[in-house]
């Protein structure tokens, strides 16, 4: 028998343990690499659904905070996750929104939604107005849970049925933040007095896309609060704005029968219809009259304005002689216009064509041109009227000297009660009806508004109807 050499026994054995070895650290490697995964499985499970929370917008807050805390549950090994945000009632405290748990509770007296309901978070608290993001209260130390002072209520109850009652060691707090600002704060219970690293990770990974669909939500209720309140205001003002017209159509009619008795008083008086007047006496009286001219032109707007939200605003087409309704507006202005030193220049087409027009309501649009143009051009100035025509339409303009309209008022001045600043301040006794009433019924005719201000120098204001839409037909 050949003698064998000490040791050669475990010179044999080292390939095998070599393999072993090598084993253990492959699947040490492996096991490694496996909890790796499951926790990027699970950090993304839980960001598929936030993201999904995240699009919808039919949740209320508190459901989308217990959405959001049971798709943590579900995809990790915590007792229970709360969430406390910010409210549209009460803006100085995080108040309990939602939760979820994997506890099993045999005495139904014990429900955590109800021991959460009980904590309030000041917004201005010393952690949250801080600028650490995590914090853990270890629930077997009460003394650091009252010195960190997170709660504005007496949590010692709350924490002791916690920690007694469903096991819960520590509590792991963190802010939810979107767009640089705080909406909420995540609490997750813990078994461990220490979250372990993974936990951390995962909890403040998932932290990013929760205070998102927080604030989403914050944004759409804040959003739906508004438009709410704007549709409630709009509506009283549409019913201040009917009771206003109710009010102006039967103040007009109320009014339009004793001014047109004053009216033909004052024009028999000043036709010497019962006996002579004095010179004085016809000023003054036909300064009444052309008041109270003015006067019908203002309720004839008032009634239109009526008739415009009834329904009632009727266009009465007639053949019209354009150059002679502005000569008889123009005539009845002069004395008020030689009373202001304002001079008009008119000079009346010798031969204008018929149109089919609303006399009246053309009347009115004409008078109130010529009747601004000469209340807004100081002493010394002057107003140019113009009608002409040509083969394809008409234009009336009246150009004044006068002090002209600010370029912020010119987009609002054909809007009805509105009126320029310095207008208000000039003439302070009109109603901001004529512009308004103008544009209705020339547009309701076809035509379109002239306008051109220039604040300080002037202003234009006039019509234009295109001929073949106002030509009578034969």
């Amino acid at each position: 028998m050949l003698d064998m050499p000490i040791g050669s026994d475990s010179k044999q054995a080292k390939p095998t343990d070599v393999l072993r070895a090598e084993f253990e650290r492959i699947a040490q490697q492996m096991y490694t690499q496996n909890l790796a995964l499951a926790q990027t499985n699970r950090t993304l499970s839980i960001l598929r659904a936030i993201d999904l929370l995240i699009l919808e917008s039919s949740r209320s807050l508190p459901q989308l905070s217990t959405d959001i805390s049971q798709a943590i549950i579900d995809a990790s090994s915590y007792i229970t996750v709360a969430i406390f945000s910010l409210n549209q009632h009460n803006q100085d405290y995080l108040s309990f929104q939602g939760l979820a748990t994997s506890l099993s509770v045999k005495d139904s007296s014990l429900q955590p939604l109800e021991t959460f309901q009980n904590l309030h978070v000041p917004v201005n608290g010393p952690w949250v107005a801080s600028k650490s993001r995590n914090l853990v209260l270890d629930l077997h130390k009460p003394e650091h849970v009252q010195r960190t002072n997170i709660f504005s209520t007496d949590t010692q109850k709350v924490f002791e049925t916690l920690a007694q009652q469903f096991g819960v060691r520590a509590l792991y707090l963190t802010k939810l933040k979107a767009r640089a600002s705080l909406t909420g704060v995540m609490m997750v219970a813990l078994k461990d007095p220490v979250p372990m690293i993974d936990d951390i990770e995962l909890i403040e990974r998932v932290s990013e896309p929760a205070g998102i669909a927080i604030d989403n939500r914050l944004l759409y209720e804040e959003n739906a609060r508004i438009i709410k309140q704007l549709q409630q205001t709009n509506n009283q003002l549409k019913e201040i704005d009917a009771s206003k017209d109710d009010f102006i159509s039967m103040a007009s009619h109320q009014l339009r029968t004793p001014l047109t008795s004053m009216k033909g008083y004052v024009s028999m008086v000043l036709d010497g219809d019962v006996g002579p007047i004095s010179d004085t006496q016809h000023t003054m009286l036909q300064q009444a009259y052309d008041s109270s001219q003015r006067m019908v032109y203002l309720i004839a707007d008032l009634l239109n304005v009526s008739r415009l939200r009834t329904g009632k605003f009727i266009i009465t087409n007639k053949e019209t002689d354009l150059s002679q309704v502005v000569e008889d507006e123009l005539s009845q202005l002069l004395a008020a216009a030689q009373a202001r030193n304002v001079s008009f220049k008119y000079d009346k087409p010798a031969d204008f064509p018929k149109l089919m027009l609303d006399e009246t309501k053309i009347r009115q649009v004409v008078m109130n041109f010529l009747d601004n143009a000469l209340y807004y051009t100081p002493s010394g100035g002057y107003v140019t009227v113009a009608l002409t025509a040509d083969a394809t339409s008409v234009r009336y303009t009246v150009t004044d000297t006068g002090m002209g309209i600010p370029k912020e008022d010119q987009k609002y001045l054909f809007t009805k009660f509105y009126r320029a600043q310095n207008a208000r301040k000039m003439r302070p006794d009109g109603t901001g009806l004529g512009l308004y009433m103008a544009r209705k019924v020339i547009a309701a005719q076809g035509g379109a508004i002239l306008f051109a201000s220039k604040e300080g120098e002037g202003s234009t204001f006039g019509f234009s109807f295109p001929l073949d839409a106002v030509k009578p037909t034969n």
